[in-house]
């Protein structure tokens, strides 16, 4: 278990490892945030809640939220950002709710796409569609710029192996 536990603290320092293009521009920073999933049942006709935590241990299984704040600390609206994030090896891609400018790699980052889109090679056959366990990469791109002192937040949430 204590492996796991690192690999997932290991997971939130390539987070901002893996957002370069973000950082780089006009002052901008990125932020990342590991939190573990909690789901309480429903009780007296109430709806199951989920909550985040910072975790302590995981354990395969467990569903994560790394979450993305990019905040323009720059004088200048920031245009063009793009968020990058490699999938780390110890979690398995597991969906995201902010599907504005969204798209995922099963390649390393080279091409990125729905992931419905995507195929995976396969040795002496046709490619294979991909699924969620070949996502290697997350990223999201806009147009719109955001401006000096504003901030834009996204999160994509994984599985623990």
């Amino acid at each position: 278990m204590m492996g796991k536990k690192w690999d997932i603290l290991a997971a939130a320092a390539l987070v901002a490892i893996g957002a370069q293009p973000a950082l780089a521009q006009n002052g901008g920073e990125l932020t990342s945030k590991v939190e573990l999933e909690k789901s309480t049942p429903s009780q007296n006709d109430q709806p199951a809640t989920k909550t985040y935590v910072t975790p302590n241990v995981v354990v395969p299984g467990d569903r994560v939220r790394i979450s993305l704040v990019f905040t323009n600390n720059g004088a200048k609206s920031a245009s063009g950002v793009v968020i990058a994030n490699p999938i780390p090896q110890a979690l398995m891609f597991d969906g995201t709710d902010d599907q504005a400018g969204f798209g995922v790699s099963a390649d390393g980052g080279r091409n990125y796409g729905a992931l419905e889109s995507l195929t995976v090679p396969v040795e002496g056959a046709p490619p294979r569609p991909a699924t969620a366990s070949d996502v290697t990469h997350v990223r999201w791109q806009w147009d719109d710029a955001i401006a000096p002192g504003q901030s834009r937040s996204v999160a994509f949430f994984g599985r623990v192996r």
